[in-house]
């Protein structure tokens, strides 16, 4: 009875947090505007960028790869790395490199700690749905709760990194166009109106979307419970 209360609550909670999910094609639509990506044309390669963004916040040891045929723009903490994807079609690969920078300068015992929690993290799910399939887990609700509590922790540092990143990196990416003087003030402030309205929806977006996959997987392991 317990189990088939916690699926409600679940399947309740992941229809109320979809409302509020992100509008993918509105996203596209912000991030393909046509006039404001003719502006960004006029700005250096994005390695170029993000070697000009590390500089200004005083980073000089991040490494820095493009790779063109990905479309990810990521950086890896455990190498202190900065990966930049193909973004030149749409004049966001400013800001994105500055929220890739930004991350690079976060505090690292957060940024280590967040990776090998992940890890440890999913590891955790994977075995717990793996023994509750060969019933070889004795208590169901035990494990659940433990991995509820996993699950919070989880998502306040990965909200908190996320946010963090993103909040700001709309106001270094416009410092940073300010500074290299390639575009007139009206261009920079409708290329800062463009990253306001992305971060609107990607803020909202994100932190809905985490917490909906943290949902379903205990959707899934209440499942699977219920059936082995």
């Amino acid at each position: 009875m317990e189990l088939i209360i916690i699926i409600v609550i679940v399947v309740v909670t992941i229809i109320v947090n979809s409302i509020m999910k992100i509008n993918i094609k509105k996203l596209k639509e912000i991030a393909l505007d046509t006039e404001l990506n003719e502006i960004t044309k006029k700005y250096p390669n994005n390695k170029e960028i993000c070697n000009k963004i590390l500089t200004m916040i005083g980073n000089n040891k991040t490494k820095i790869e493009e790779n063109i045929k990905s479309e990810a723009t990521i950086y890896i903490a455990i190498q202190d790395k900065i990966l930049i994807g193909n973004t030149y079609e749409s004049f966001s690969r400013i800001q994105t490199i500055a929220h890739e920078c930004l991350h690079s300068i976060q505090d690292k015992s957060l940024l280590i700690f967040n990776f090998i929690f992940s890890n440890i993290y999913f590891l955790y799910f994977f075995i717990i749905c793996l023994l509750l399939i060969i019933k070889k887990l004795p208590n169901e609700l035990m494990f659940l709760n433990i991995f509820l509590i996993l699950s919070f922790v989880y998502y306040v540092v990965r909200i908190f990194l996320e946010n963090d990143a993103m909040i700001k990196a709309e106001y270094l990416a416009k410092d940073y166009m300010y500074n290299c003087k390639i575009s007139t003030d009206e261009e920079i402030e409708k290329i800062n109106n463009g990253f306001k309205k992305l971060n609107k929806e990607c803020i909202k977006g994100t932190n809905c979307l985490l917490f909906t996959k943290i949902m379903i997987k205990v959707l899934l392991f209440t499942g699977l419970a219920l059936i082995f």
